[in-house]
């Protein structure tokens, strides 16, 4: 009778533990959420209104964030190995990325755009696949609910039919974008768990800024020349780059990457939500709908990581 007793207050503290993790995880993905969910609207009005390179976003962006990270002393990994991976994961998780992000921005419309928010969790799970060789059903119906979702909400489906413009140079930049992403979110997992994110979130930022900064002075590119435009790049650095890069990364150490890949579907629902909140645009009833298909969809997955947990 004593040792059922034991036994089951042992399972619930178990429970209670895992609820705690997962709690904790998804409050810092949806901060993540948060300051991603600027990065185009910011990224365009950069590129497009006030004509800055690509390039310049790219190493201004991780610079400024990765030398206030750097501020706070993060751990300065000691093995050689952690230092290689750092060496390769800082440009394809940061500057290149970022790079094909806002040239993807300066080419294609916003919804075409938005689509690196919609391809980033299918592209993490495919990552994931390729790593751990292991496809689950479960995760490719939460992903494929949560993609859905995730097209309607950005009005890539809507009533008429399918918007997405015509294959072009900017579409495939995008698709780079989501691809580097994934393959940064899965690869650096592990040394996530050795150094800790704020050490790995620094010096990834760090290494990637000076991965495109050595190619600046060679290349023909625009800097910010006005105040609004350096205000812009000062919101780019802090709120779309070092608050969600390092919520996203601290949030690997409490949810299993299925789930936070799929937290990334939330972007455009996010997105959606401060447009009608700043802009005064109303969402449409196929919107709503496509954030049901999201919710499943973090739902399923959420129960999967309960139970693994």
């Amino acid at each position: 009778m004593l040792q059922d007793r034991h036994g089951e207050d042992i399972h619930n503290q178990v429970n209670a533990t895992a609820i705690r993790r997962l709690a904790i995880g998804l409050f810092l993905a949806a901060l993540s959420v948060t300051g991603f969910a600027s990065t185009f609207v910011v990224g365009s009005e950069l590129t497009k209104s006030c004509g800055v390179s690509p390039e310049v976003l790219s190493f201004l962006r991780f610079a400024i964030a990765g030398a206030a990270m750097l501020a706070l002393r993060p751990e300065v990994p000691r093995a050689a190995r952690d230092w290689l991976s750092i060496a390769w994961l800082g440009p394809v998780g940061t500057s290149l990325m970022a790079w094909f992000v806002f040239l993807g921005c300066a080419r294609v419309s916003a919804a075409n755009a938005s689509m690196a928010d919609a391809l980033t969790p299918l592209m993490i799970f495919a990552a994931a696949s390729v790593k751990v060789r292991r496809i689950d059903g479960r995760g490719i119906f939460g992903l494929l609910c949560g993609f859905l979702g995730a097209l309607l909400v950005i009005q890539i489906i809507h009533r008429g039919g399918v918007a997405l413009e015509a294959y072009s140079v900017g579409d495939v930049y995008v698709l780079l974008a989501a691809a580097t992403w994934g393959v940064y979110t899965v690869w650096g997992r592990p040394l996530i768990s050795r150094i800790g994110s704020q050490s790995f979130t620094t010096w990834t930022m760090l290494v990637g800024a000076a991965a495109i900064g050595v190619f600046l002075p060679f290349l023909d590119v625009a800097w910010p020349s006005d105040a609004k435009s350096w205000s812009l790049v000062a919101c780019l650095a802090f709120v779309c780059t070092l608050m969600p890069f390092w919520t996203w990364n601290a949030a690997q150490k409490y949810l299993p990457v299925s789930l936070l890949g799929v937290t990334a579907y939330f972007t455009p629902v996010v997105a959606v939500a401060l447009a009608a909140a700043f802009l005064g645009e109303r969402a449409t009833a196929l919107q709503w709908l496509g954030t049901v298909f999201i919710i499943v969809s973090a739902v399923v997955e959420t129960r999967g990581a309960t139970r693994a947990g």
